[in-house]
């Protein structure tokens, strides 16, 4: 008697949390669930969530890595955003105060990848 009500317990339980789980996952599918960027990429959309673009070490990462990108293209050479000597250091711009440096290097490297792409692709438009 005991396991059929701990069973009925765990299912009314499971029930609950997948019904509360419905609105949330719509509305995010929506893109009305976080605050998150939409970026134009070739007729697609990305997104990024907020808080990652204004992180110190993604924000400087992007910079960088528009800047490389957009010259690559404009001098005509091929798409390569890991030969650039700033993504494989990882760290330009690091304080200490941002913590880790090697979660820096993560977040810069992600960041370059993300600029030289979009500076590639506007200079070759």
């Amino acid at each position: 008697m005991h396991v059929r009500r701990l069973n009925s317990l765990l299912l009314a339980g499971i029930t609950l949390a997948s019904l509360l789980a419905l609105p949330a996952a719509d509305a995010i599918a929506q893109g009305r669930g976080r605050p998150e960027r939409q970026r134009p990429r070739l007729g697609l959309t990305r997104q990024l969530p907020r808080a990652y673009e204004e992180e110190p070490a993604f924000a400087r990462g992007y910079a960088d890595g528009r800047q490389r990108g957009l010259a690559v293209a404009k001098r005509g050479q091929r798409y390569d955003p890991v030969e650039s000597r700033e993504y494989r250091n990882g760290d330009r711009g690091y304080a200490a105060s941002y913590g880790s440096r090697d979660a820096y290097k993560v977040n810069y490297r992600a960041g370059f990848r993300q600029g030289y792409d979009d500076g590639y692709r506007e200079a070759t438009r």
